[in-house]
C-alpha cells in the first residue's frame, strides 16, 4: 500500500513537494520537474523559496508557510517563477503533516499550474472592458498581466510588429522585446504591477521593438498601470521612431560636417592671416625707411604716395589682425587674465589714441564720469588687453558712424552686495540702428549695410569680437538706439568688491 501511494504521488498531474518545518524540499515529485524545469536532484535539501519565489513575492510565501503551521492547513493563487525565468500562475494548497505522537512534522504543498486559466480569463476582461477603443489608437497598445503575458494588442500594435493580433494574445511579450532589455522590461513589470511608479516615458534611451523576423527598429514606449475589475495590467504604448532616428542622424551627420567646415575654415583664416601678414610687415617697413628719407630725398607727390601705400597697408593689417582674432576666439577660450587697473586712466588712454580721427571729422569726443564712478583712482580688475579692445572697437564705430556732433564717453558704478557693476557707455550721434538690425550687431562678419557700395569700410567683426570677449570676462554689451538719434553702446562688468 505505501508503494502504491508513492506512485500515486509521484504521478499526478500536479505538483507535490514535501518540506520540513524549516522549508526545505525533501520530496519533488514528477509534476513538478515538469512544471517547474527543476530536476529532484537541483531542489533536495534545499530551500524552496531560493528557486521558484520571486524576490517580491517571498514575503507572500514565508506568510503562507506561517499560516500553514499555526493553523494545519493554507490556500493561496499566487505567482511563480520557473527555472527559465518564465512565470506562471499557481494554485497552492498547504497541509501541515504530524508524527504518530501529533507533532507538526512535515509541509506537504500541493500547486496547480493555473497559468492558461489565468490568461483567458484576463483577456476576456480586458476585451470586455475596452470594446475595442484601442484599435482607434495611432500608436501600438499592447496589455500584459502579471503573467508577463499579453492579454491585449491593438491594431497597430500587429502592424508595428508583423504579427496577427490573434497570435500575439496570449503569447510572452518575450516574443516582441531583444534580448538586452528583458531584465528591464521583467523590473518595469514588477514595478508597475505593485504601483510603485507613476506613467513614465521611455524609460531609457534607445529602446528598440523585436519583429517576427528577428529584425530590430527604434521605438518609443510608454508605460502605466491598468486597473481593471480590481486585476492590475501593464500597459505598454509603443510607437515606431524610424523616421525621427533618421532624422536625427542625418542631423548628426551635417552638424558633425558644419563642425569640420568651420574649422577648416579657422585654420584658412589663421594660416592665411600669418602668412599675410610677413610681406605686410615688410611694405611698412620700408614705406617707413622711405617716408623719413633714409634712402634719399623725396617729392612731395612721391610722398604722398608712399603715405597712400603705408595707410593702406596699416589699414589691411588691421583687417588681417581682425581675422587672426575671429579665428583664435572660434578655436580657443582666450585665457584673459585680470589685473587691477584705473579704470578712468584706461578710457582716457583709449579715447586719446581715437582723438585724431574724431577730430578730422569734427566731432567732439567727451569722457565723464558719473556721480556714482567715485575717484578717478577707481580701481577695476579686468584684463587690459581686452577692455582697450573692446572700448577701441565702440568707440572707433562711434566716430565712424557719426557725421557730426559729438561721442560721449561715460563710465560709473554701482555696488550691490558684495559685488560692483562697472558701466561703461559709448554714445553717439550717428544715425542710428533700427530694432530689427539690433538683433545682427554681434553677429560675425555681419555689415547693416552689406552691399558693395557702402559708405564705411570694415569687415563687420568688431562687435562680434567686442561681445566675446565681454563674456569671456563675465560681462556683456548692450545697445539702445533709435532711427536718426543716435546710439549708446554699454559694457557691463561685474567684479566682487575689494576685501570680499
Amino acid at each position: 500500500m505505501l508503494q502504491l501511494e508513492q506512485l500515486l504521488l509521484s504521478e499526478a498531474p500536479d505538483a507535490y513537494v514535501l518540506m520540513d518545518m524549516q522549508g526545505q524540499v525533501i520530496y519533488w515529485n514528477r509534476c513538478a520537474e515538469q512544471i517547474f524545469g527543476y530536476a529532484a536532484q537541483e531542489v533536495l535539501g534545499q530551500h524552496l523559496s531560493d528557486f521558484i519565489v520571486p524576490p517580491e513575492r517571498r514575503m507572500e510565501e514565508d506568510r503562507v508557510f506561517a499560516d500553514t503551521i499555526s493553523l494545519g492547513r493554507a490556500e493561496c493563487q499566487s505567482i511563480r517563477r520557473r527555472k527559465d525565468g518564465s512565470l506562471l500562475h499557481l494554485s497552492v494548497s498547504n497541509k501541515l503533516l504530524r508524527d504518530e505522537q501529533g507533532h507538526p512534522q512535515y509541509v506537504l504543498s500541493c500547486k496547480r499550474d493555473i497559468s492558461q486559466a489565468t490568461v483567458l480569463r484576463d483577456i476576456s476582461l480586458i476585451a470586455a472592458s475596452v470594446h475595442g477603443l484601442y484599435d482607434s489608437l495611432p500608436d501600438g497598445i499592447i496589455v500584459v498581466n502579471a503573467l508577463d503575458r499579453i492579454v491585449l494588442a491593438n491594431r497597430r500594435a500587429g502592424e508595428l510588429f508583423d504579427w496577427e493580433v490573434a497570435e500575439l494574445t496570449g503569447c510572452a511579450i518575450d516574443v516582441l522585446i531583444p534580448q538586452r532589455f528583458l531584465a528591464m522590461h521583467a523590473q518595469n513589470l514588477v514595478t508597475y504591477l505593485n504601483h510603485a511608479a507613476a506613467p513614465a516615458h521611455n524609460p531609457t534611451p534607445d529602446l528598440c521593438g523585436l519583429k517576427r523576423n528577428g529584425s530590430e527598429f527604434p521605438v518609443d514606449v510608454s508605460l502605466s498601470p491598468l486597473v481593471v475589475e480590481g486585476e492590475t495590467f501593464l500597459l505598454i504604448a509603443v510607437r515606431d521612431i524610424s523616421d525621427r532616428k533618421r532624422i536625427e542622424e542625418d542631423l548628426a551627420e551635417k552638424n558633425r560636417a558644419l563642425q569640420e567646415a568651420m574649422e577648416s575654415r579657422n585654420r584658412f583664416l589663421a594660416n592665411t592671416s600669418h602668412e599675410l601678414r610677413t610681406p605686410l610687415n615688410a611694405i611698412l617697413g620700408f614705406t617707413d625707411i622711405l617716408l623719413t628719407r633714409m634712402g634719399g630725398p623725396l617729392t612731395a607727390e612721391q610722398e604722398q604716395q608712399l603715405q597712400t601705400v603705408h595707410d593702406s597697408a596699416e589699414h589691411l593689417l588691421g583687417l588681417i589682425t581682425s581675422l587672426l582674432d575671429v579665428s583664435r576666439m572660434e578655436t580657443e577660450d582666450a585665457d584673459l587674465i585680470p589685473e587691477a587697473l584705473l579704470c578712468s586712466q584706461l578710457i582716457d588712454e583709449t579715447v586719446s589714441t581715437l582723438r585724431p580721427a574724431a577730430e578730422k571729422k569734427g566731432l567732439l569726443l567727451e569722457v565723464e564720469a558719473g556721480a556714482e564712478a567715485g575717484t578717478r583712482e577707481t580701481v577695476i580688475h579686468t584684463n587690459r588687453r581686452a577692455l582697450e579692445q573692446i572700448l577701441l572697437n565702440l568707440v572707433g564705430n562711434a566716430i565712424k558712424f557719426s557725421e557730426h556732433g559729438q561721442v560721449r564717453v561715460r563710465w560709473r558704478q554701482q555696488p550691490h552686495g558684495d559685488r560692483t557693476t562697472t558701466f561703461i557707455e559709448v554714445q553717439d550721434s550717428g544715425c542710428g540702428i533700427s530694432e530689427q538690425d539690433q538683433q545682427k550687431l554681434f553677429r560675425a562678419f555681419t555689415q547693416l549695410d552689406a552691399s558693395a557700395s557702402r559708405k564705411h569700410e570694415g569687415m563687420g567683426q568688431g562687435l562680434y569680437l567686442s561681445q566675446k570677449l565681454a563674456h569671456l570676462m563675465g560681462g556683456a554689451i548692450s545697445v539702445q538706439s533709435q532711427i536718426g538719434q543716435g546710439s549708446c553702446f554699454t559694457l557691463c562688468l561685474e567684479q566682487k568688491t575689494a576685501g570680499n
